[in-house]
């Protein structure tokens, strides 16, 4: 299995799993709250949603591309968007618990009132795996769109694929120079070699004798005599 694999299937495991927990602190919180103080705190409903959100679409993401590929819900670019959103929703789940009560549950030791020490230390949970969904999926979404922006760089775009298709996708065939070594001629591919075009033919006639200093044949004769038919029995040419 490719480590992007891995990593999504880590990413949106543990999302799902943090959205059940501050699903159910956020309405037993709530729940606390109405019964309590007749009202609600604001961070409350917007744990209940995220968590609800993150419950509902991560498994729909992970069985669908378990059990079908290229399927729109595994789409790079699908995932990047709606992963997008929930991380900032997630940073926002998490800052808004923090603003809400992050003074008055400063501390949770309230040895007078259970009800608040229980409180404190949901909201305390709460908190805590609010930021940690939010650093998953900001790493999962960070890693997948730089793969995604190096694969198009090369050629090869995986926007409308899937991860699990990137995956299982054979290596691309790179082309390397041959290597030269000191000493050794260099190799030089089939083909590449220009070849040497053959000239047109001789005619057929005279050939030349070799003619000495003055003019003088070097079998004797003038030069002007030099030329002899080349095949034997030829008749007389005319004299130029």
């Amino acid at each position: 299995m490719h480590w992007l694999q891995i990593f999504r299937l880590f990413a949106l495991s543990f999302t799902l799993l943090a959205g059940i927990i501050v699903l159910s602190i956020g309405a037993h919180l709530t729940a606390t709250s109405l019964k309590w103080l007749d009202s609600y705190v604001n961070f409350e409903p917007m744990a209940i949603a995220v968590g609800g959100f993150s419950m509902v679409t991560m498994p729909v993401m992970i069985a669908i591309d378990l059990v079908r590929t290229g399927a729109f819900t595994s789409m790079v670019a699908v995932e990047l968007g709606w992963l997008s959103l929930l991380w900032v929703l997630w940073l926002a789940a998490a800052a808004l618990t923090v603003d809400e009560v992050g003074n008055a549950f400063d501390s949770c030791d309230f040895v007078q009132s259970p009800v608040l020490t229980q409180a404190c230390n949901e909201t305390h949970a709460l908190e805590g795996f609010a930021f940690a969904a939010w650093l998953v999926l900001l790493a999962y979404t960070a890693a997948l769109l730089v793969v995604a922006l190096v694969s198009s760089s090369r050629g090869a775009p995986i926007w409308t694929s899937s991860v699990k298709e990137y995956a299982s996708a054979p290596p691309r065939p790179t082309v390397s120079a041959p290597a030269f070594s000191p000493g050794q001629p260099a190799q030089v591919p089939m083909g590449a070699m220009p070849t040497r075009q053959p000239g047109p033919p001789r005619a057929a006639g005279y050939a030349p004798v070799p003619s000495a200093a003055g003019g003088q044949s070097a079998y004797g004769g003038s030069a002007a005599s030099a030329y002899a038919p080349a095949r034997a029995g030829a008749g007389a040419y005319p004299q130029m």
